[in-house]
């Protein structure tokens, strides 16, 4: 999911429901891979797009949580992924104050976790794992996420120039 948030963890938050754990872990690699596609930071063997277009579409629609909880589920999926082209539109086109506003709407995978607590043990504790996932997803702080960004920039326009 990220460098925070590991695999032992999530059973912690979804109370051992593996095909929960599984669920998000395939749509934060799928996430993770998609954006790497968009930055163009990243040299991506056959081998790599063809595992992540495999999970995709194979993996995830046959995961049972997924299929369960699929009319809640796909809702909070659809707000990630367009949280995540508007942050990075506003990295991209705007200043300091929109790159402040991409790097909360960033994270807004996190959703998917609180919420898969939710379907499994209810509000109560989907806030109290979504308060622990909030703080360990900013876990690399602004000035860290900045730093990210220059490199991605960096990386990006070092491919250009080779090209």
């Amino acid at each position: 999911m990220n460098k925070f948030i590991d695999r032992e963890r999530l059973l912690r938050w979804l109370k051992n429901d593996k095909d929960a754990v599984d669920y998000v872990e395939l749509v934060c690699a799928a996430a993770h891979f998609w954006d790497d596609l968009i930055d163009r930071d990243q040299d991506l063997s056959d081998d790599e797009i063809n595992k992540a277009f495999f999970q995709m579409l194979v993996r995830l629609p046959r995961n049972p949580f997924y299929r369960k909880h699929f009319d809640h589920l796909n809702s909070i999926l659809l707000n990630a992924v367009s949280n995540w082209q508007v942050a990075t539109k506003l990295e991209r086109d705007g200043g300091d104050y929109e790159t402040s506003i991409a790097f909360v709407l960033r994270s807004s995978y996190v959703d998917l976790v609180t919420q898969s607590a939710l379907l499994i043990a209810g509000q109560q504790w989907a806030c109290k794992v979504g308060e622990e996932a909030r703080r360990l997803t900013h876990g690399e702080t602004y000035q860290g996420y900045l730093r990210a960004l220059e490199d991605e920039k960096k990386a990006r326009d070092a491919r250009k120039a080779t090209k």
